[in-house]
């Protein structure tokens, strides 16, 4: 879908209407509500499904000596993860679709505009809501470009500190080696580790225009004209209600399902699969599903 901001409102999202799914048990909602800083590295994290069922199957084949914060840590990265690749297997069809000429070029310029209009439509709609405050996402300086860290520092440099930074994210990201239980493959491991060390390429530069002066027509073409976000969506209202403090309501997430998917924003549409992805990866730790009917709901 579009870039790191976008997959960690979206983790935020999932882990928030999970507290008010009746299909999710009360120890996955303590690990979403005390693991939001963790989960939301994971949701950003590109690592496909490997780690996912390698991390739940472990959870649900516990015993009474593993150690239940390794457990906890390992549920939150594969919950988040399962959020990315709700939002993943939505928006990507939607950016081909919207914007072919990206794709029709051989990606000749990262990102498309559309993934930075999405990411920009995000924290205008709720930087200025009690979610927001503390929140290092939201911060002011979030879609300014790079302030050169000495007078001397020219604009190439600066860019080169940046890249460097996010490497390090990146390195600190592979370091939670808790997410494997002991004696987890190591191809697995040496393949989800690689597709982990993804490129930064953001360019904070087209971020800081596109967010201090939109253009109009791409403001329509991506996210007015296709419904991208829409702030009465009952998916996006539950979810932004939540996390400002509002009790989790079944009632209101009970309507949320029965909404046609043709009356729901774009992203409201992503929130229902992340949260259909969330409810399978719970019943299967809890027995009620195999590992293929999982994969087929979840990871296929």
């Amino acid at each position: 879908m579009s870039e790191y901001f976008g997959h960690a409102v979206h983790g935020d999202d999932c882990a928030a209407l999970a507290q008010a799914s009746p299909n999710i048990t009360r120890r996955t909602k303590r690990v979403c509500r005390e693991h939001a800083r963790l989960m939301r590295m994971g949701s950003v994290l590109r690592a496909g499904a490997t780690l996912v069922t390698p991390a739940l199957t472990a959870i649900r084949d516990a015993d009474s000596t593993t150690h239940r914060r390794t457990a906890d840590r390992r549920l939150a990265i594969a919950l988040s993860q399962l959020s990315h690749r709700a939002a993943d297997g939505y928006f990507k069809p939607v950016y081909r679709q919207l914007a072919p000429e990206y794709y029709d070029n051989d990606y000749a310029v990262a990102p498309a505009d559309i993934r930075i209009m999405h990411d920009i439509a995000l924290y205008h709609e709720r930087r200025h809501m009690p979610l927001a405050e503390g929140d290092p996402k939201y911060d002011p300086l979030t879609f300014r470009h790079v302030v050169p860290l000495a007078a001397d520092m020219d604009a190439a440099e600066s860019r080169f500190v940046e890249t460097a930074f996010g490497a390090r994210v990146l390195q600190e990201l592979l370091g939670l080696h808790q997410l494997f239980p002991p004696g987890a493959d190591s191809e697995s491991k040496l393949r989800a580790y690689i597709m982990a060390l993804d490129p930064v390429y953001l360019d904070t530069a087209r971020y800081a225009d596109m967010a201090a002066q939109p253009y109009h027509n791409l403001v329509q073409r991506y996210i007015v004209d296709p419904n991208f976000y829409d702030p009465d969506d009952p998916y996006i209202s539950l979810a932004v209600d939540i996390q400002n403090g509002a009790r989790p309501d079944a009632k209101r997430f009970a309507d949320a399902r029965e909404t046609p998917t043709g009356e729901l924003s774009q992203w409201g549409v992503s929130l229902a699969l992340g949260i259909d992805y969330y409810e399978a990866a719970q019943a299967y730790m809890d027995g009620d599903i195999g590992e293929p009917t999982f994969r087929e709901r979840a990871l296929s």
